[in-house]
This record gives structure tokens, C-alpha cells and sequence, in this order.
């Protein structure tokens, strides 16, 4: 059993643990064990957001590409059932302790129907996405985000239903994680040396086009948020375009530096945080630096 535990983690996590790493294998089973504990020890808080716990197996198994190999078994389905079952075992437990047979039951339909549901194609589905930074489209179909939207759907519904604010403030600051991931792409520096706009106003599209495509994928969670009435809320997706803008502009003034744009773009939506938002002020002074570092690369090739 142990064997079998081992090789199918060194499956789930092979980008983050190699083959024969028993350590970290006992470091992802205690953690997973850990999170179960904490959240039956605190079950009164936990038990409306429990089967968040299980979401994790639903975008694993939109993003196997191991599918059609398995298909070669007659009981495929049938190890993807115990599969699943296997990594979600100890909320299961859990739930069992609490006596939560409804919830039990709900979860295993919902794994059974996400097993037999027929592979989609993510190519057939258009975004509405403007191609200034084509990153937009290639990390929507790479990483498969178009999922996250049905659960951030289901989060706002929750949030409303059980009056849990801070959910609807998660859905929006996954929102500015997404709008956020197409700038943390780059494009080649042949790329700007070539087009023919001049450094200024290509950091210009650039910014137009975060913020058309952001506006683009708010939109869902707008509406749901005025389904709901939450007026107030709707008032904070406005803040969703903050990160994105902040990052395209981080990302050319830190071109050559992928690790320092990422570090400085944690550090300074940290500080805009505990300073409510008087980091900001430096981002005109940023963005002059990232028009210089624009103008140094389409320079590079006048000097060659």
C-alpha cells in the first residue's frame, strides 16, 4: 500500500518531487494529514467550505494528458475512481468522523460524472482576448484557466449564502493572479527592436491591452456579484486592474531579471497593502524607468 501511495504522489507532484524522493513524499502525505487534522479539529468553521478541499482532484484531472493511455484498460475508470479517492482520503475521513454521509455521497457522484465526462477541446473555444500580448491566450489554453471561473462562480455563490465576505474578496484577488500571469511571460527582445512603434507608446498597447483583456475576464464575476446584489463588492473589482497594470510595468523595467521582477512585484503588493495603497505613488516614476529600459533595447540593434 505504501508502495502504491508513493508512486501515485510521485505522479500527482512529478514537477515538484523526483522519482525516489521518499522524503518529500512523507513531507506532501503528513502535510495533506496536517490540513485534514486542522480542519476536523475546527470542523465548526471548516464545514461549509469543506468541499473546497476536493477541487484540487477536478482540475488534476481536466489537465492529465494520460487519459487516452489509460483508456487502453477496460477498468480505467475504475482506477481513476481509486485514485482520486486515494488523495482526497483524508478529508474523506473526516467527513466520515463527522458523520457527514451527504456530503460523502455528493463527492463521490461528482468524481464518478467528472470521470466519464467526455474530454474537451480547449482549442475550439475563442477567446475575446486582444492579440497585442498573445500571452493571454497561450496561458488561458496552456494552463487550462478557463476552469477556474465555474469555482470562482461557486465561490461567490457560498460567499453570499453563508455571508462570508472574505470569499468574494479570494475570488477577486484570483482574478488579479490570472490577469496578473500573462505578464509574467516574456517576448523575445528581437520582438520590441522590431515593431515599429516607439518605446513609449508600446508600453502604452501594452497597458490597453491588460486592461481591455482584464475587463474581459471581470466581466463574469460583475454580473454574478450584481445577480447576487452585492453592490458593495462590485465596487472592488475596480482593484483587480491594479496588480496587472503593475506587473507589465515591473516587467520592463525588469526585462533581463525574471527572478527581481518577481520578487519586487511581491514586495510592492505587499507594501501597497499594509500602506493602503501609498506604494503607488511611485508607479508614474516607474513607468518613466521601464520607457528608458524600452528604448535601451530597441537602441541595441541601431548600435549593431
Amino acid at each position: 500500500m505504501a508502495t502504491i501511495l508513493e508512486y501515485l504522489i510521485i505522479i500527482r507532484f512529478r514537477k515538484l518531487i523526483s522519482k525516489g524522493d521518499s522524503i518529500a513524499v512523507l513531507l506532501i502525505v503528513l502535510l495533506y494529514l496536517a490540513i485534514a487534522f486542522l480542519v476536523f479539529r475546527n470542523y465548526q468553521h471548516f464545514q461549509n467550505y469543506i468541499l473546497l478541499f476536493f477541487v484540487d482532484t477536478v482540475g488534476y484531472h481536466l489537465q492529465r494528458s494520460d487519459i487516452e493511455i489509460l483508456k487502453l484498460r477496460k477498468n480505467y475508470k475504475g482506477i481513476l475512481f481509486v485514485e482520486y479517492l486515494i488523495y482526497s482520503l483524508p478529508f474523506y475521513l473526516v467527513l466520515l468522523f463527522k458523520e457527514d454521509f451527504l456530503r460523502i455521497s455528493g463527492v463521490l457522484i461528482f468524481n464518478i460524472v467528472l470521470i466519464n465526462l467526455p474530454k474537451s477541446n480547449l482549442k475550439t473555444i475563442r477567446y475575446p482576448f486582444n492579440l497585442f500580448n498573445v500571452y493571454w491566450h497561450i496561458n488561458f489554453r496552456k494552463y487550462k484557466l478557463i476552469y477556474l471561473f465555474p469555482l470562482l462562480a461557486i465561490l461567490i455563490y457560498v460567499a453570499t449564502e453563508y455571508q462570508n465576505h472574505n470569499l468574494i474578496y479570494f475570488v477577486l484577488l484570483v482574478l488579479g493572479i490570472i490577469a496578473c500571469s500573462p505578464s509574467f511571460e516574456r517576448e523575445q527582445a528581437e520582438e520590441i527592436k522590431r515593431n515599429p512603434y516607439t518605446a513609449e507608446k508600446y508600453l502604452k498597447c501594452q497597458l490597453k491591452n491588460t486592461i481591455i483583456n482584464t475587463f474581459y475576464i471581470t466581466i463574469p464575476i460583475a454580473v454574478m456579484l450584481c445577480c447576487f446584489q452585492q453592490w458593495e463588492k462590485l465596487l472592488w473589482v475596480g482593484f483587480v486592474f491594479i496588480p496587472p497594470l503593475l506587473n507589465v510595468i515591473l516587467k520592463y523595467l525588469y526585462f533581463r531579471n525574471d527572478l527581481m521582477h518577481q520578487i519586487v512585484f511581491v514586495l510592492f503588493i505587499v507594501s501597497s497593502v499594509l500602506s493602503f495603497g501609498a506604494s503607488l505613488i511611485a508607479m508614474p516614476f516607474m513607468y518613466k524607468k521601464a520607457i528608458k529600459n524600452l528604448k535601451a533595447i530597441k537602441y541595441a540593434e541601431d548600435s549593431n
